[in-house]
């Protein structure tokens, strides 16, 4: 017994020493890279984000898309996913972006290198991350590490936000019911009626009977031409706000 107990304290001080295991590294598969050559970090960023969901898309080809508009380009750039007939979600914090990174989903975020008076936005894609740092395709330069406190400075000052760019259908690791409706409505608005179908189906699966994804599934597949489906969907949206409605006036009696 005597002679067991210094093996097992010199483990218990090596364990002490040696601290906890960092995380395993994590990157995203199949992201291209696509340079970011003057003031195209918008466009390219885009491209990469597009082209992980399957769509090869030239950074070139979106240009005229930011051309039209300066400024914050949050709103540019999900428009202009939407018009390719994809899932464009906001996601807010390192948190959910460590949690998209670790479910094989890539996140564009927006920077400011200004000052918020004066901002100077600049696009990068994270495509993993390891050991305190986000690994970025940005620039010119693809995996490039920065550390947590640099993409703070850069990351904060831009309302720590990001997006994740999705197929049709697929939903981010943690959705919100609202901010799922208006990606799936933004698909509608760009034309997308099939994608914004299959969105609201996604959306119905995860919050049956919802009222706003029922009459938005309705809309689009009256535009699709399927007024049957349309009027299931509208009856059932009815139905829905009916029991709401009722389960309120109850809890208020």
């Amino acid at each position: 017994m005597h002679r067991l107990a210094p093996l097992v304290c010199a483990g218990l001080v090596l364990a002490a020493c040696s601290g906890p295991a960092a995380p395993p590294a994590v990157r995203v598969a199949g992201v291209p890279f696509h340079a970011q050559e003057g003031f195209r970090c918008g466009p390219a960023s885009l491209a990469m984000m597009l082209g992980w969901t399957g769509l090869d898309v030239r950074a070139d080809t979106l240009e005229a898309a930011f051309a039209r508009r300066s400024g914050d380009p949050r709103k540019v750039l999900v428009a202009a996913a939407a018009r390719y007939g994809r899932f464009a979600y906001p996601v807010s914090g390192l948190d959910a972006v460590i949690a998209e990174l670790d479910s094989g989903h890539p996140v564009l975020l927006l920077e400011n290198r200004g000052v918020a008076e004066k901002p100077l936005w600049n696009c990068v894609v994270a495509v993993g991350h390891d050991r305190g740092a986000l690994l970025v395709n940005g620039g010119g330069q693809a995996g490039r590490a920065v550390s947590f406190d640099l993409l703070e400075r850069l990351w904060g000052d831009a309302g720590h936000w990001g997006l994740v760019i999705l197929n049709p259908g697929d939903l981010p690791v943690a959705p919100r019911r609202d901010g799922v409706v208006a990606a799936a409505a933004n698909l509608g608005l760009a034309g997308r009626h099939w994608e914004a179908v299959l969105a609201y189906d996604a959306a119905l699966a995860r919050w049956p009977g919802d009222s706003e994804a029922l009459t938005g599934l309705g809309a689009s597949l009256r535009l699709l031409g399927d007024a049957q489906g349309a009027a299931e969907a509208y009856r059932a949206a009815a139905e829905s706000t009916s029991t709401v409605a009722e389960t309120r006036d109850g809890r208020r009696q």
